[in-house]
């Protein structure tokens, strides 16, 4: 008998974060931490976060195009999400928003929890696209649950999808 969605959140609550830890700690990755209320867009994270921890805010898009191919958009949460033109940098002719079960399949990962840490549970399947801007910064992040912030630096971010193996794509828009 398959499992349900939600039988298979409840057997990998938590696991996310545990891994996303442990690689940190492996790859001797530095970070800054702080636990908070739920948060569950880049909006509020900013208004109940950012004032505690240094990085640029971030908000996380996991997107598909009719190819099946899967992206995650990781891009200040200040810019307006242009898909047209991520489209034509990708090479796509349609990009719309993932449903939350091939979220959940890929990464792990619930909606509100979303976060490129999430590689750590992917077998290189999906695609980071990284807004060129947060070149040189520390940036801010879920490992995995949206209860804790971590700051970390964008050079320690790219190191982490190197090693699990996910191609990132730097994007300028």
């Amino acid at each position: 008998m398959q499992a349900t969605i939600q039988e298979n959140k409840e057997h990998f609550k938590g696991s996310t974060e545990k891994k996303v830890y442990e690689l940190l700690e492996k790859l001797n990755i530095k970070y800054d931490k702080i636990d908070h209320e739920p948060v569950f867009t880049a909006f509020e994270a900013v208004k109940v976060v950012t004032k505690n921890i240094k990085g640029i805010g971030c908000k996380n898009l996991f997107l598909q195009d009719t190819a099946k191919n899967y992206y995650l958009y990781f891009v200040t949460e200040t810019k307006r999400a242009d898909l047209k033109a991520l489209r034509a940098i990708i090479g796509s002719k349609r990009l719309s928003f993932a449903s939350e079960e091939k979220l959940y399949e890929l990464l792990k990962l619930t909606k509100g929890s979303v976060t490129p840490l999430g590689v750590v549970n992917d077998s290189g399947k999906v695609i980071v696209l990284l807004d060129k801007d947060l070149t040189g910064h520390k940036v801010l992040m879920h490992p995995g649950i949206n209860t804790t912030t971590l700051s970390i630096e964008y050079s320690d971010l790219i190191r982490v999808l190197e090693y699990c193996g996910n191609k990132y794509i730097e994007v300028d828009l």
